[in-house]
């Protein structure tokens, strides 16, 4: 009954200063956590109420989440450009120019269809993840 009464005089009221003064109303976290202790029972402390830490809100943990699969994109395309650039530093262009009768050139015999195909199959799951990138976004 009580704590109605106070609740409908704080609805009745307008900004009225005297209620700003109200001692429930401005308690300090320190000062609530007092009169809480002040009520418990022997043997128990105000420690045992405390309230754990929230989980990180769902946009924090999403943006991680997009930053972190924005660089497994990265090193999987630089791994596809390594594995099959039209430079001459990726392993594809240094096996197909290799000279003849050279490890290089038995490599290229034996793997090259390996390799592309470890390129295409790396290809499909870069674009597939972006998709997931770009689904996030939206």
């Amino acid at each position: 009954m009580r704590f109605s009464k106070r609740f409908v005089n704080l609805l009745e009221q307008d900004n009225n200063p005297s209620v700003n003064s109200d001692p429930v109303i401005t308690a300090s976290p320190e000062e609530e956590r007092n009169a809480m202790a002040d009520t418990l029972d022997r043997g128990t402390t105000a420690d045992q109420y405390d309230v754990p830490q929230p989980m990180p809100k769902q946009d924090t943990i999403k943006q991680a989440q997009i930053q972190e699969l924005k660089e497994w994109i990265s090193k999987i395309d630089g791994f596809i450009d390594y594995l099959n650039a039209p430079d001459k530093m990726s392993i594809q262009a240094k096996l197909h120019s290799a000279q003849c009768e050279t490890m290089f050139d038995d490599i290229a015999r034996s793997e090259k269809k390996k390799i592309s195909r470890l390129a295409a199959d790396l290809s499909s799951l870069s674009e597939s993840l972006k998709g997931y990138l770009i689904s996030s976004n939206a």
